[in-house]
């Protein structure tokens, strides 16, 4: 009697159903459009299932093939594809998408991937029930064993301090895969890597009730670090460092750093360490005749170096700030190449090129590991707050004060504070796919300048937006990469956060809590790029701190 084994992928199942065995049959037929219906869940957001397709779009262009994307109706977890040739329907078939209710650890219901087994004899079947996953079982384990331990701790202190380090390490079966698509990888390992630091910090939030897109807890260090071995068992170690004595600010001092330090320069296509960092700052700032101080430390006694030129009597200065989320590569690299164009403008300023060192020097270690991981375990501080919060707060310790002092002594009133987001899809697979709090930003969309202004600036905020857009989509590169990446992420996203002005992503919002009457934010899509395009967006840094210092001189001369 004839047998078939059929395997399909647990994780992101329409992707691989497609890839593996939808694509063979439209080369064969030479189809030239594909209707692709997706699932839309009670319970689940309408659009879902649709990201969790991505990036498809980009496949079937590649493939020269139209294609539309139809949300189901019959509230099934199915996925179905039908191919056409001009009005001829050449073949339809679906794929199930085996899924699990679970409870996220901020308290809400999701559907999340599972394992499935079905067995069939003829018309019979014999078995269809839920397979855990290594994933599924590590995550259940975490929860159930690790969460309730740090909630215990965290009950034992009044002053949000729970732990010094978590450190969380994983060995899983499942692969890591590089996509032949865009910058795109498929990896369970780096999906688990996010679940176990929002997710901590998520079962805190929802302990201590605060809301989810409060960035001011201090919960200490969360580092995890998951490696695939495939064919092995699944391996977890959790070690944990109790803090004694809360830290203690002290008065800042100035290290003086020798000049280059042996150090030649910044890395010009990747990351560079934060000692070639404020080595390069100080070398710019004798080359330039420029100030060079200290103001600030970061909780672990690294430096905050500021780059500095303050004439009593200059108004209207510009404050440049990067590194403030350290796995955000590209910002500090720009920073340090914009200090030679402040230079020689007349107008005050100060250049901060690297905000969190004690986050950049974690990024460092965890990219040894896992290179093409996003590591947003070094994404805040050591203590586990946004430094900005603390300004909110109007408590500007530590690293904040940096920025605080910076702005005070140069009068700034604009603010270009350098950025970035995951190059490839962002995903929490156990807490609703879409990573929660930041589901805007799950897909890449190219380079994306974001404007905050205060209440009654909007006019001359969208006069500098356009004059950014316009120097922006002058350069073919960067307005290319855009444009690729906004036909492959829009057709998998319902609702884009952004406005498109001269074809490239901005995003004008008020925020009467900013530091500057206006604020420009670049969103580099530049978390595990290397080489030339992380030169890329350097440069695209550059060309909008340049068009933005321009237009802010022009307009207050």
């Amino acid at each position: 009697m004839p047998r078939t084994v059929r395997v399909r992928s647990a994780y992101k199942t329409a992707y691989f159903w497609v890839t593996e065995e939808v694509q063979p049959l439209w080369r064969r037929a030479q189809a030239d459009r594909i209707t692709l219906t997706y699932p839309v869940l009670p319970g689940a957001n309408p659009g879902r299932f649709l990201q969790e397709a991505y990036p498809l779009a980009a496949v079937f262009e590649r493939e020269g093939l139209l294609a539309e994307f139809v949300a189901g109706t019959d509230s099934l977890p199915l996925y179905q594809a039908t191919l056409w040739r001009g009005s001829q329907q050449l073949w339809q078939g679906s794929c199930f998408t085996p899924l699990a209710e679970r409870q996220s650890p901020d308290g809400r219901t999701v559907l999340a991937p599972t394992g499935w087994l079905t067995v069939r004899a003829g018309s019979v079947t014999a078995h269809d029930q839920p397979v855990p996953t290594d994933g599924e079982l590590f995550w259940d384990w975490y929860n159930a064993t690790v969460l309730p331990a740090i909630l215990e701790l965290a009950d034992q202190r009044d002053d949000g301090l729970v732990f010094k380090n978590l450190s969380v390490h994983l060995h899983l079966s499942e692969p890591d895969l590089a996509l032949d698509v865009l910058n795109e990888r498929i990896s369970m390992t780096e999906a688990l890597t996010e679940e176990i630091y929002f997710g901590t910090m998520d079962a805190l939030k929802r302990h201590t009730s605060t809301p989810v897109s409060a960035r001011h807890l201090t919960p200490g260090r969360i580092v995890p670090v998951a490696r695939a071995t495939p064919g092995q068992d699944g391996l977890a170690r959790v070690s944990l460092t109790e803090w004694g004595d809360a830290p203690q600010e002290s008065s800042p001092v100035d290290p003086g750093l020798p000049a280059d330090g042996g150090i030649r320069g910044v890395l010009l296509d990747r990351p560079s360490p934060p000692a070639r960092t404020w080595a390069s700052a100080q070398t710019l700032a004798k080359q330039h005749s420029l100030e060079w101080h200290v103001p600030a430390h970061s909780m672990d006694g690294r430096p905050i170096p500021v780059v500095l030129r303050a004439t009593p009597g200059t108004p209207d200065g510009v404050l440049v700030t990067a590194g403030q989320h350290a796995n955000e590569t590209t910002g500090p690299v720009a920073a340090l190449e914009f200090i030679t164009e402040l230079a020689s403008t007349t107008a005050n300023f100060a250049v901060i090129p690297l905000e969190n060192p004690d986050g950049a020097s974690l990024h460092r270690a965890l990219t040894q590991i896992a290179p093409e991981h996003m590591h947003h375990a070094a994404r805040y501080t050591s203590l586990g707050d946004d430094l900005e919060s603390r300004l909110r707060q109007g408590r500007p310790r530590w690293e904040a004060r940096a920025r605080a002092w910076a702005q005070k002594e140069t009068g700034a009133s604009l603010h270009l504070n350098l950025h970035g987001y995951p190059s490839h899809e962002w995903v929490r697979p156990f807490s609703g796919y879409a990573p929660h709090g930041f589901e805007s930003w799950a897909l890449p969309a190219g380079f994306i300048t974001i404007l905050w202004h205060w209440p009654g600036h909007e006019v001359p905020a969208r006069r500098m937006a356009e004059a950014i857009a316009q120097r922006l989509a002058l350069d073919p590169e960067v307005a290319g990469h855009a444009a690729r990446a906004l036909r492959a992420s829009s057709a998998h996203n319902l609702k884009p956060h952004y406005e498109l002005i001269h074809g490239m992503p901005f995003i004008l919002t008020e925020q009467p809590a900013a530091l500057c009457p206006i604020t420009v934010i670049t969103e580099a899509p530049d978390e595990t790029i290397y080489g030339a395009p992380f030169r890329m967006f350097v440069k695209a840094h550059l060309t909008v701190c340049a068009a933005a210092v321009s237009h802010h001189l022009q307009v207050n001369k």
